[in-house]
């Protein structure tokens, strides 16, 4: 490869993406999560529960050898070496260099002593914003990796390894579970010194982080889903019909959008039918409804979400 002014700035662009996820990352991580005892999955969720459990009964061995950043680098580091010898060797180094500036982060953020924000309390409302500000933060951050092939680590690349070994796997519901079970790992933080409690008490520290992790993940998924597909979304009419031609022009006519039809045969009565699929914006899904009730209000309709559609009249993401 020629190294040049052009290539030096290509990459120097890329990894200067990649530091700014990490940071965001680190970001949301330190500020947010860990100081309000959250657990949204992973490893950071993990090392999120570690810290505030330790730091109950010793807060300076919880800022040395359990800080999040530590806990956060040890627990990548194997998963990032199982890496390099399993999946794209590519993938494998964007990785290993979003893992170590995630965790150099907070670790700097820990050795300057950066401001976090501690909600008002288990019972607070205001607690939410800290799990919302987490999830967004961490949101875009994951989004971003996804899009520039690297990742934060954790379960994500688990579950690619995983899937190389075996594709029949469902690593997205073993995924899920596993950051399930990390946030009701949480929940244990309030368990501790419950003597002298009463049981609604205690029902509140127990239940309060769980339902504020389980916020955080929730929101973290639908940002990142956000930054990979784009804000809008678009969706499919698969249309069953015996009136295609008069459909069809009024999907044309009034939406500008275009269909594909197919010639079909009903298994039960054996009519012939015409199946139409059509890809218009979420917006636009009410006014197809109602031209399709309106010409044909016997027709079959089945809608399933596009989560990324490319060609005339839509753009990437759309």
């Amino acid at each position: 490869m020629t190294i040049n002014k052009k290539t030096i700035l290509k990459y120097s662009g890329f990894f200067g993406i990649l530091t700014l996820l990490a940071f965001l990352r680190a970001l949301g991580t330190y500020v947010f999560i860990v100081p309000n005892a959250f657990a949204p999955g992973g490893f950071g969720g993990i090392a999120s529960v570690v810290y505030n459990i330790v730091a109950i009964f010793n807060m300076e061995l919880a800022e040395t050898w359990f800080n999040p950043a530590v806990t956060v680098f040890i627990l990548n580091l194997p998963v990032v070496i199982a890496a390099f010898f399993t999946l794209n060797k590519r993938y494998a180094i964007n990785s290993a260099i979003v893992v170590a500036l995630y965790a150099g982060f907070m670790g700097l953020f820990s050795l300057v002593n950066f401001p976090v924000y501690h909600g008002a309390g288990p019972d607070s409302g205001v607690t939410v914003l800290a799990a919302i500000a987490g999830g967004v933060l961490c949101g875009v951050s994951l989004g971003g990796t996804l899009l520039t092939n690297s990742s934060a680590g954790g379960t994500d690349i688990i579950g690619k390894i995983a899937y190389e070994k075996n594709p029949d796997v469902n690593v997205q519901w073993q995924i899920f579970i596993f950051d399930s079970l990390v946030v009701l790992l949480s929940g244990a933080i309030g368990l501790i010194n419950i003597e002298g409690q009463d049981a609604n008490t205690i029902f509140t520290n127990v239940a309060t982080p769980i339902f504020y992790s389980f916020i955080t993940l929730f929101v973290t998924s639908e940002i990142a889903d956000v930054v990979t597909n784009g804000l809008q979304s678009s969706v499919v009419f698969n249309i069953v019909t015996s009136k295609p031609d008069e459909l069809s022009a009024a999907i044309v006519s009034k939406l500008h959008r275009g269909a594909t039809k197919y010639t079909g045969e009903g298994v039960y009565t054996h009519a012939e039918r015409y199946i139409l699929v059509c890809v218009v914006k979420r917006r636009q899904s009410t006014h197809l409804k109602k031209i399709i009730k309106g010409i044909d209000p016997n027709s079959f309709v089945y809608i399933t979400k596009a989560k990324e559609v490319n060609g005339f009249g839509f753009r990437s993401g759309n």
